[in-house]
């Protein structure tokens, strides 16, 4: 069953994915400098981070809306964060770890992981009961 908290975890997880897409369309430069402790200025990969965590940041809205009918968006949601460190690892980090790069991996994405995965799992556990 849906409860209100999770309904809650699903608009704050939507409004700060949001406010992070914004700030990588606005100030991509920085947030590279700062990952790579400086290493890199540009890569043209943040630009379409910032897209994925922007579609992330709608679906999970979607979610919050509605939590049954869009907890397939809720679980692609999951997945994005799971394996989203993947992709800037590989492709903006230039597979290197940096202390920030792993802060940057903790708060962005596997915070969210245990709160969306029990989201999943109770969206699709009331539709087994329906």
């Amino acid at each position: 069953m849906i409860q209100a908290w999770m309904r809650g975890v699903l608009l704050i997880a939507s409004v700060y994915n949001m406010a992070w897409a914004v700030f990588l369309f606005w100030s991509p430069s920085s947030y590279l400098k700062w990952m790579t402790e400086g290493a890199q200025s540009q890569n043209e990969w943040v630009f379409y981070q910032a897209i994925g965590i922007l579609v992330v940041a709608i679906m999970l809205f979607m979610g919050f809306l509605k939590p049954l009918k869009f907890r397939w968006l809720i679980l692609i949601s999951f997945l994005a964060k799971l394996f989203g460190g993947i992709a800037v690892y590989l492709l903006i980090m230039d597979a290197q770890f940096t202390k920030k790069f792993m802060f940057h991996l903790l708060m962005n994405d596997l915070v969210w992981l245990i709160p969306l995965l029990s989201i999943v799992l109770a969206a699709f556990k009331s539709e087994k009961s329906r």
